[in-house]
């Protein structure tokens, strides 16, 4: 793709490592109490060496439009290098999201408050709907990202895109991640609820569906759903298990 790069990341692969051992560090209590210190460390290990052999394998889709793909793109290959380090040592893709989804969750709830607050009301601004209306008319391609961007009325969605082609599914998929893949769309559970987004979904690429089905709608709760039924039980299973931690914490 004229507009993706390969090997960008060639030089920020150091900077790129501290990040993600800063990552690792957020499930790091998990992974002890799940299985002692000296698998977790093996397993902290193998995720590091997995994510340098990606790095170099990552896109960069160029265009200020794509910031945010490309934060995605690595967050896609942070969690797929936890997932094959743990597969390695014989875990579920189950529980590798699960650790993967905890460290997320604790992550952007780093990102201050206002910040997040500025990025909620931008993603609703006048500003915003103007940029989708415009795009609306016709498919728009961002490397390995095909995208239709949609204007609702406000009863059921606010602002949507359909991902007609994903570059974070085919990154999954080239990389041996493929049974990872539908559990990688489910990190946007973490994301929307941190930022607001009020995002709904109910299929994916990843699910074997023809399009991914982004609907986000001001003031909503998240509501994300998989097709894939071992991943919309470990979605139910960790919501109920973060409702009962929010409960203990008011009690």
């Amino acid at each position: 793709m004229p507009d993706q790069i390969a090997g960008y990341y060639r030089s920020r692969e150091s900077q790129l490592v501290d990040k993600f051992d800063a990552h690792c560090e957020l499930m790091k209590a998990s992974l002890c109490e799940r299985y002692g210190v000296d698998l977790a460390s093996a397993l902290r290990s193998d995720a590091r060496q997995e994510y340098q052999r990606l790095i170099l394998e990552i896109p960069y889709v160029k265009g200020i439009r794509a910031r945010a793909l490309n934060t995605f793109l690595l967050i896609t290959a942070q969690e797929l290098a936890v997932y094959k380090a743990m597969k390695r040592h014989g875990k579920s893709p189950q529980e590798a999201w699960e650790l993967c989804h905890e460290a997320l969750r604790l992550g952007v709830a780093k990102v201050p408050r206002w910040k997040r607050w500025l990025l909620r009301r931008l993603m609703f601004s006048k500003l915003m709907r103007k940029r989708f209306e415009s795009l609306a008319r016709e498919r728009v391609r961002f490397g390995d990202f095909e995208v239709q961007y949609l204007v609702g009325g406000g009863s059921e969605f606010d602002l949507g895109v359909n991902y007609v082609q994903c570059g974070n599914h085919r990154f999954a998929v080239t990389h041996g991640g493929e049974e990872f893949a539908p559990y990688i769309c489910m990190s946007d559970i973490a994301l929307s609820d941190a930022m607001g987004w009020g995002l709904i979904r109910t299929q994916t690429l990843a699910d074997g569906c023809d399009h991914c089905d982004f609907r986000f709608k001001k003031g909503a709760a998240t509501q994300i759903s998989s097709q894939t039924p071992d991943v919309q039980e470990t979605i139910e299973r960790i919501r109920n298990k973060e409702a009962k931690e929010r409960v203990a914490l008011h009690d």
